[in-house]
């Protein structure tokens, strides 16, 4: 593994970031919330990756950005999630947003502080982690009429599994896997940027789906117009 590899894998994920924004914001109005929530939590993604290097120019830690973004993806996908799961549950929902805030602001001002909040970032991909699995519980549970592969947040829930799973197991075991691969880091993050990959496909045909029933939606809408004009 060479840090060329390293570098290809980032602008595969940069390029399928911005595929995901584009495909979230289009059609704005028409779009769910779901999808909107999604949009915004990649939207934060792809600014901290890109305002690393402005907080590296000036001097400052680059890890801010990041850690940053953890309580930012965390707000929008509770909110994705929330929203899927029809609002119920708010207390539980509220309960987890503040438990985590709180851990948040302590762990940045108190534990690992300004360098990359690995505690964070595992409690957020184990919360992700359990919205998955209670959402193909309840899938599974109340099947739709169509078939699975036709609905949006499949998808987007298998990608955001995946990637929460695998994020997970390797911010818990980050020594060992180092100790593992000689001390080589540059394997570690090769590890964390294909599984993110796979998550950014996965949910980026999801949003696919979406898109096309709006397009789909839109132009019915459109003739039905025309044809009583």
């Amino acid at each position: 593994m060479t840090i060329e590899t390293f570098i290809i894998i980032l602008k595969i994920t940069m390029v399928l970031h911005g595929l995901t924004i584009v495909l979230c914001f289009s059609y704005f109005k028409q779009r769910s919330l779901q999808i909107k929530f999604l949009g915004v939590n990649f939207l934060c993604l792809f600014l901290s990756y890109h305002s690393m290097g402005v907080f590296q120019l000036k001097g400052m830690e680059v890890n801010i950005p990041t850690n940053i973004e953890i309580l930012t993806s965390f707000f929008s996908l509770t909110a994705l999630y929330y929203v899927q799961f029809q609002k119920r549950y708010a207390a539980f929902f509220l309960t987890l947003v503040v438990l985590f805030t709180i851990f948040w602001f302590v762990n940045i001002f108190f534990i690992q502080k300004i360098y990359f909040n690995s505690y964070s970032a595992s409690v957020f991909s184990f919360v992700i982690m359990a919205y998955s699995v209670i959402y193909f519980y309840r899938l599974m549970k109340d099947l739709p009429e169509r078939h699975l592969q036709h609905v949006p947040m499949f998808w987007i829930s298998t990608g955001l599994l995946v990637q929460g799973a695998a994020a997970t197991f390797l911010y818990l075991f980050t020594a060992y896997l180092t100790k593992f691969f000689f001390n080589d880091v540059l394997i570690y993050w090769i590890l964390h940027g294909l599984m993110g990959i796979v998550e950014l496909v996965l949910i980026i045909i999801g949003i696919s789906i979406d898109f096309k029933n709006v397009v789909t939606a839109s132009g019915k809408l459109h003739m039905n117009v025309q044809k009583e004009t």
